[in-house]
């Protein structure tokens, strides 16, 4: 396989669903330290493991390679949701080895109710929202009233922030939104002092902690006098940290040049790291993850979606269902518009290509490579969800294989048709595959 650099950032480059989780595990075996930056609970990986699944949305996935792992000030948490998941894997025996920088915010109970009346104000205008709280928190955040881990772990400044803000909360969603707001202020506090004693050991300064690291690297890297330095099988001095980068959700989802207002409420794209992590800015590799079909959950415009047999027979054999919300997702033929603009906004160096199998027993594949807007061919997302609404795409028809490749070790192994297909992307995009997924097990991948 080519080698891969680092420090390397991980993103989606459709609307999140991508694979980024195996991605992450996998890339973690080289890695030392893995970073999540962004993000809640509402984004969902399925990793699966000797035929276990193991689902995660706020532990980085690198956590089954047994490695250091950070949660940055661009994530926020529930914390109810992030101790089950450190539970669920020390009853396994596993390693969690886990950093929460302290200046993350957590999701509080009201900011749950808020989401739920908020979509149900919304009638058949709401975006698709899991009703986890997240966008309510981050807007608590940027309106400087939110609560952050210091605060969990600290029981004085936690009553004193709940009761200055929860009355105002109950305001909002009982007299702005006409709903029941049952939250009782000893009660909160009693639960979430009890979430801070337990997340207390996990705190500390990630910002601080990779930008540190780094500098290491960039200092050894960059040296002079490198070539007289001891090395590693990598090619690094000894002592420098591999740094591996795990987005959450997916370029479109992002919250300035996603399919606006159907998003999230954070930035998705490979240069929210450097403030979300709390870093400089330097150069960063990036991998964006190519879904070998498109889907996407919730409302909103949808270019490629096929409402007939063949996007149900995709979902059935992708199982396309949400991670976190069980949801099924629409599904539609690859639409490389998206990814050439994912491309742009993150600058990939490297792609991977996830669910390739899932095709397998189609006889006919297409792929959008344009769309037409107002009687113009155009090969970028337009900066207008108006026009984006209007936007017809143009395919490309490519034969299938019909032929299961999950068991392909090589591309050579795989069909003649499935490599045409893998190599009319890698032409049209300009950027190479370092990973090609024909099954969800950690082995069922090709490296190339």
């Amino acid at each position: 396989m080519n080698k891969i650099k680092f420090p390397l950032v991980v993103v989606g480059s459709q609307w999140g669903d991508e694979g980024k989780g195996k991605v992450v595990d996998i890339l973690a075996k080289e890695a030392d330290y893995v970073v999540r930056f962004n993000g809640g609970n509402n984004a969902g990986h399925t990793i699966v493991l000797n035929g276990e699944k193991f689902p995660l949305s706020l532990l980085p996935s690198g956590v089954l390679q047994g490695k250091k792992l950070f949660i940055s000030q661009g994530v926020v948490i529930d914390p109810a949701v992030l101790l089950r998941e450190i539970d669920f894997f020390l009853k396994r025996k596993m390693k969690v080895d886990l950093m929460i920088d302290p200046r993350v915010h957590v999701v509080m109970p009201y900011h749950k109710m808020l989401d739920a009346a908020t979509e149900l104000w919304k009638g058949k205008k709401a975006t698709g929202s899991l009703k986890l709280g997240i966008g309510y928190c981050y807007e608590d955040k940027n309106n400087r009233f939110g609560i952050r881990v210091e605060d969990l772990i600290d029981p004085d400044s936690l009553a004193e922030k709940v009761k200055m803000y929860l009355p105002l909360k109950k305001l909002q969603i009982t007299k702005v939104f006409g709903q029941p707001a049952d939250l009782y202020e000893t009660q909160i506090v009693k639960e979430y002092a009890r979430y801070g004693t337990l997340l207390k050991k996990y705190v500390g300064d990630v910002s601080e902690t990779i930008q540190n690291a780094l500098n290491s690297h960039a200092e050894l890297v960059s040296a002079s006098d490198f070539r007289n330095r001891s090395r590693n099988k990598f090619g690094m001095t000894k002592g420098s940290k591999k740094i591996l980068f795990e987005g959450a959700h997916g370029t479109f989802l992002d919250a300035v040049f996603g399919t606006y207002p159907y998003t999230t409420a954070v930035y998705t794209i490979s240069g929210s790291v450097f403030p979300y992590v709390g870093i400089a800015p330097q150069r960063i590799y990036s991998m964006g993850i190519v879904k070998a079909y498109t889907t996407r959950v919730g409302n909103g415009p949808f270019p490629t979606e096929l409402l007939n047999s063949t996007g149900d027979e995709i979902r059935k054999n992708g199982n396309e269902f949400g991670t976190v919300s069980k949801r099924p997702r629409r599904c539609g033929w690859l639409d490389l518009v998206l990814v050439r603009t994912a491309a742009r906004l993150s600058g990939f160096d490297y792609l991977t290509l996830t669910k390739l199998d899932v095709l397998s027993k189609l006889k006919k594949i297409k792929v959008c490579t344009h769309y037409i807007l107002y009687n113009k061919k155009i090969r970028e997302l337009p900066a207008g969800m108006k026009d984006f609404a209007k936007c017809k795409p143009v395919y490309v028809e490519l034969r299938g294989w019909n032929r299961d490749i999950s068991a392909s070790k090589e591309l050579k192994n795989l069909p003649q048709e499935a490599r045409k297909y893998i190599k009319f992307i890698e032409k049209e995009l300009q950027i190479p595959f370092r990973f090609v997924f024909v099954g969800p097990e950690r082995e069922q991948t090709i490296k190339i």
